[in-house]
């Protein structure tokens, strides 16, 4: 009888760690951003393979080469959606990110200086072609099968959004980092054309700074 107990309170304990525990990588909006990655960072080296069509390169700015890396993309800011096809709450932020892409596509000047691009942690090039067609996806995305982007800026939950903005030397400065949902293009348009405004210089001294 004691043992049937046991196993019953055992029973119990293992059902509610798996309730309690969160998901451990993709899943809901997040409350505390990826500590790692902040602003007036400089973004890491990022480098993924060149899988897109020649519309997509000629967007970016990247040319033929096999292997890419974030530098190489032609603007004055750049804003990276980190998402995985899998997670519900990244399908949940399509319908906003598509309105962003669509109202910066309809100004001439943003469309000059600002760029985005999606990169698919965990998922490989046919997942992505999939999954981009089954959510009408206008911007660009591309997969990141072994991680090895995601982990660069610290293996954030998704999604997860940088906007940076390029330095004098060509780098990415990290302006912002956002974790979880966007509710409002309008709004965050508005935040990507007040960081337009700002010297990445004074990004990297606001980080400096006590």
């Amino acid at each position: 009888m004691k043992k049937q107990q046991i196993s019953f309170f055992s029973l119990v304990v293992v059902t509610l760690f798996f309730i309690i525990i969160p998901e451990p990588s993709f899943g809901g909006p997040i409350v505390n951003p990826n500590p790692v990655l902040r602003s007036g960072d400089t973004l890491p080296k990022i480098f993924l393979s060149n899988v897109l069509t020649p519309e997509d390169k000629k967007y970016l700015g990247i040319g033929e080469k096999k292997i890419f890396s974030l530098e190489d993309i032609k603007s004055d800011l750049l804003v990276i959606k980190y998402l995985n096809t899998n997670c519900v709450y990244c399908i949940k932020l399509l319908p906003t990110f598509n309105d962003i892409h669509r109202v910066i596509g309809q100004d001439e000047n943003l469309m000059a200086r600002i760029k985005i691009i999606g990169i698919s942690a965990g998922d490989t090039p046919l997942e992505v072609e999939a999954f981009k067609k089954s959510h009408s996806i206008p911007f660009r995305v591309v997969p990141d099968p072994d991680f090895r982007a995601h982990k660069a800026v610290g293996e954030p939950r998704v999604p997860f959004i940088v906007v940076a903005a390029k330095d004098k030397q060509g780098k990415w400065v990290v302006a912002t980092v956002h974790v979880g949902l966007i509710f409002s293009a309008e709004h965050f348009i508005g935040e990507l054309k007040t960081i337009l405004a700002i010297d990445p210089e004074t990004l990297k001294m606001k980080k400096s700074s006590p």
